[in-house]
Parts: C-alpha cells; structure tokens; sequence
C-alpha cells in the first residue's frame, strides 16, 4: 500500500506542478508545503481538482470538495486514495 500511496503522491506532486505555475525549486512542493501559501487560487484549485479527476479517472465525493481536501499533497493524495479503494 506504500508503494501505491507514493506513486499517487507522485502523480498529484506533477500535476500541481504543471497547473498551478508555481516557481519552486527541485523536489517541491513537499507533501506538507500548503498549497494556499504558495499561491494556488479557487480558480487554480478548480483546475486542479479537474486535472486530478482525469489524471486518474475518477470523480471526488461531494464532502471532498473543500479548502481542507486541497491544503496540500498528502491531503489531496488521501482523497484520491480513497475513492481508488
């Protein structure tokens, strides 16, 4: 289970990357770097959420969209874990 929770947490890592522009350096965002923080808007979170969705073809629970569920890697991963089980 380790092994699949990384590569999701490596997937999330790429595309928060790629959709939301943030100019980080090597290695980050961290799995607990807050996203928020770092600039993400609602309108780059919406993006995120539906990049996400594709990614791994699924569809978030209605309780998972919130500010809390995209706080960071490990927040977003864990929702995405859940919805894969």
């Amino acid at each position: 289970m380790a092994i699949a929770q990384q590569t999701t947490v490596a997937a999330v890592r790429t595309l928060v990357v790629q959709h939301l522009n943030l100019a980080l350096p090597e290695g980050r965002p961290t799995e607990q770097d807050d996203l928020w923080k770092l600039g993400m808007t609602s309108l780059s979170c919406l993006g995120l959420m539906l990049a996400i969705e594709d990614e791994f073809d699924i569809e978030l629970a209605q309780d998972a969209l919130k500010e809390a569920t995209f706080q960071n890697l490990a927040t977003i991963s864990a929702a995405v874990d859940a919805v894969l089980v």
